[in-house]
């Protein structure tokens, strides 16, 4: 029984603490599961970046080297070539696209997690009420074993 005292408690303790830091720590499940959203919010975001870096680079290449897109610029621009005539109509924006857009800045979220001190003294506090509760059971043994006889 005196083995049981000491290695009780010490067991209690131990086990309460590596659920709370298995389950809830920061490198527990919790934060785990909060990484695994953020790494698929980050790469969603990444992909989002590339469709528009597809787009910017296609327009870049139209404008650097196909004669017709350069010439739509430039009119809307108010330039004219050779005998064309240019009629700007009040009131009207041409057609070519000017909100370009580059994506959007996204912060990253630290996952939140109990911290492990925490863990610790909920660990501790286990011990520590398993060993009042073996002393509590062993003293009522003894004032039934008393009162009986």
């Amino acid at each position: 029984m005196n083995r049981l005292k000491i290695i009780l408690p010490v067991f209690t303790g131990v086990f309460v603490y590596c659920v709370f830091s298995i389950l809830l720590g920061p490198k527990g499940v919790w934060s785990s599961v909060q990484l695994l959203e953020e790494r698929d919010r980050l790469v969603y975001h990444l992909e989002e970046l590339y469709s528009i870096n597809i787009d910017l680079d296609a327009q870049v290449k139209n404008l650097t080297a196909d004669p017709d897109t350069i010439a739509v610029y430039a009119h809307e621009l108010g330039f004219v070539s050779g005998e064309e005539k240019l009629i700007k109509l009040a009131g009207f924006s041409g057609g070519i696209d000017r909100k370009l857009s580059a994506g959007f800045p996204v912060s990253i979220r630290k996952p939140e997690s109990l911290p492990e001190w925490i863990c610790k003294v909920f660990g501790l506090s286990s011990a520590v009420v398993s060993a009042l509760i073996l002393r509590l059971y062993k003293k009522e043994k003894k004032h039934g074993a008393i009162k009986k006889t």
